[in-house]
């Protein structure tokens, strides 16, 4: 008897080690949805267009005036009113949050912040990508137009180096918490749950392109009067580097609201005679990330595997 139960409990181990190895192949990185849900990611659009549009939409029509510097307007209903427009993406994002999980989820989305995934190489590729891109411009700008261009943005205003630091902090709050809860918190994940990281980045890229588009005709906004056309395709790009950042630190908002904030912050001068100057460094810099962390996840080797945020 000895002899005929030894199989059966050689099988029953097999069959319990081969569970456990598809339970783990089976986990959802930091980063993705454990399924796509394109209903709540309409709805999620659905509100942080409608927020900011009609915030803007006032503005336009001279309800609600735009804030032109720190303190300007800013005391009043008015100026309070038309600084939270831009808060449109993260007011959905915790919206939708909670209509579909409850507190549990808003805490989950609050935690994506707080979650300690933001390593220190990490920390310092997020600050430090921008300023080099930035950098790599100049110097092939210098090459290409043989001009002796300036290295720093402040060059000849040595002083206005101090600034820097309110210029990052007011993009850190009105740019990256505005809007990266909304759109790496709460809509990057549910989409590289349906299409690989490269593909989530363009797709989010567009979008998130086109809720600026107001902002191109709203006398006072920083984009007022900037050639959309130029612009966008630099978004969309940039939108990679964002995907990049964040799955690599496990889905951290934190690390994507200071990129966000170190995109909007201006430290080397840039970018001499022409965009393609610009679009071909940059452009340089995302065919290498692709390639040596390819498009799948662009993340190197096992995906970083936690609980996502979503069901």
């Amino acid at each position: 008897m000895g002899d005929n139960l030894e199989p059966q409990t050689m099988d029953k181990v097999t069959e319990a080690e081969r569970s456990g190895q598809e339970m783990l192949t089976t986990q959802i990185p930091a980063y993705k949805a454990k399924v796509f849900e394109p209903r709540n990611l309409a709805f999620f659009f659905l509100i942080a267009f409608g927020v900011t549009w009609s915030g803007i939409g006032l503005i336009f029509l001279g309800i609600l005036k735009y804030p032109t510097a720190i303190g300007a307007q800013n005391g009043s209903v008015s100026g309070i009113v038309a600084v939270l427009t831009g808060f449109g993406p993260t007011i959905a994002g915790f919206a939708m949050m909670a209509f579909t999980e409850g507190r549990s989820g808003v805490s989950a989305l609050w935690r994506r912040f707080w979650n300690r995934n933001l390593t220190i190489p990490w920390l310092l590729v997020t600050l430090l990508f921008f300023p080099a891109l930035a950098l790599a411009v100049n110097l092939v700008s210098r090459q290409l137009d043989g001009q002796a261009y300036p290295i720093l943005d402040f060059a000849e205003q040595p002083s206005m180096i101090i600034p820097i630091i309110p210029q990052f902090l007011v993009a850190f709050i009105f740019s990256g918490l505005a809007e990266e809860f909304g759109w790496r918190g709460y809509a990057l994940p549910i989409m590289q749950a349906r299409w690989n990281a490269l593909i989530s980045s363009l797709i989010l890229g567009i979008i998130w392109a086109i809720w600026h588009i107001p902002a191109f005709f709203t006398p006072g906004a920083p984009l007022y009067q900037t050639d959309f056309w130029t612009w966008a395709p630099w978004l969309i790009l940039e939108s990679i580097v964002f995907t990049w950042i964040f799955n690599n630190t496990k889905g951290s908002v934190l690390a994507a609201a200071l990129l966000h904030a170190m995109a909007n912050t201006k430290i080397f001068w840039c970018c001499g005679s022409s965009i393609w100057h610009s679009y071909g460094v940059l452009l340089f810099m995302i065919v290498l990330i692709v390639f040596v962390f390819g498009a799948k996840n662009l993340v190197r080797g096992q995906p970083n595997i936690v609980t996502a945020i979503h069901p």
